[in-house]
C-alpha cells in the first residue's frame, strides 16, 4: 500500500493584525523510510541540545535560533529522504474574516487541503495519508473537523467530475511538539521560509529550496501586491 507521512507546523498568525503572512509547512517522508528519519531526527536534535547545554525537556523552536545555529541546524535536517512542501497565505489579500477561533480553523484546513490534494495528484497510487499536527495549531474542539473535511474535498467531491473516484483514508494525529522531533524540524523549516516572506531574508530560503517539491502562494493573483 503506497503511504505517505506529513509532518506539519506553521509560522506566523491568522487573524488580523498578526502580521501580513502565515505559512504552514510540511516535510513530506515515505513509510519506506519513515524509520530511518524518526531516529535521524531524534540523534540531530538531542545532540543540538547537548552540545548547546539546552535542557533535554527544552523544546527547540525555530524562532529562537540566531542564524548561526539555524544554519548549523539546518544543515543536519536537510537530507536525503527529507521533501518540503508549503504554501504561504498573504492576509492582507485574503476576503476571509479571521476574527474567530472558527474563521482561523476553516482557514487552516483549507491551506491544509491544498497541500494534500497536491500529494494526491503527484502520487496517482497512494491509499493512505497520515497527517501529524502540533497539538497547539487547533483548538481542542476543532480538532475533528479535519478528516471528515479532507475526505469530503478530496474524495467525495471527485465524484461530480469523475467516473472512478479511489478512497483515500487519511489519519490525523496530534502531538505534543515536543516529543515529537519532526514537528519540531518541520517548525524550524516553516520559521525559515518565513523569513523569506516576513522580512527578505532569502538565505535560508535558498538553502532549503533543493529539497522543495511544492510551494504555492494564496491567492496566487494578488499575492504580495
Amino acid at each position: 500500500m503506497k503511504e505517505m507521512n506529513l509532518y506539519i507546523d506553521e509560522s506566523g498568525n491568522l487573524g488580523t493584525g498578526m502580521g501580513r503572512y502565515f505559512l504552514i509547512c510540511a516535510l513530506e517522508v515515505d513509510s519506506s523510510i519513515k524509520s530511518s528519519i524518526v531516529k535521524r531526527a531524534g540523534r540531530v536534535i538531542c545532540r543540538f541540545k547537548e552540545k548547546n547545554n539546552i535542557p533535554k525537556k527544552t523544546e527547540l523552536k525555530g524562532s529562537s535560533l540566531n542564524n548561526e545555529k539555524r544554519n548549523e541546524l539546518l544543515d543536519k535536517i536537510l537530507y536525503k529522504g527529507i521533501k518540503v512542501r508549503y504554501i504561504v497565505l498573504d492576509l492582507k489579500q485574503t476576503t476571509m474574516l479571521l476574527e474567530k477561533s472558527d474563521d482561523k480553523n476553516a482557514c487552516f484546513n483549507y491551506l491544509i487541503q491544498l497541500i494534500v490534494k497536491q500529494i494526491i495528484n503527484d502520487n496517482p497510487d497512494i491509499e493512505k495519508i497520515n497527517l501529524f499536527l502540533d497539538n497547539r495549531s487547533v483548538k481542542i474542539g476543532n480538532r475533528l473537523s479535519l478528516k471528515p473535511y479532507l475526505y469530503n474535498k478530496l474524495v467525495l467531491e471527485q465524484l461530480e467530475t469523475k467516473c472512478n473516484v479511489k478512497r483515500i483514508e487519511f489519519k490525523i494525529t496530534y502531538l505534543e511538539s515536543e516529543s515529537c522531533y519532526l514537528i519540531q524540524w518541520a517548525d524550524i523549516i516553516a520559521n525559515s521560509l518565513y523569513k523569506k516572506y516576513n522580512s527578505n531574508e532569502e538565505l535560508f530560503y535558498e538553502k532549503i529550496k533543493p529539497y522543495i517539491i511544492f510551494e504555492s502562494k494564496f491567492p496566487s493573483k494578488n499575492f504580495g501586491k
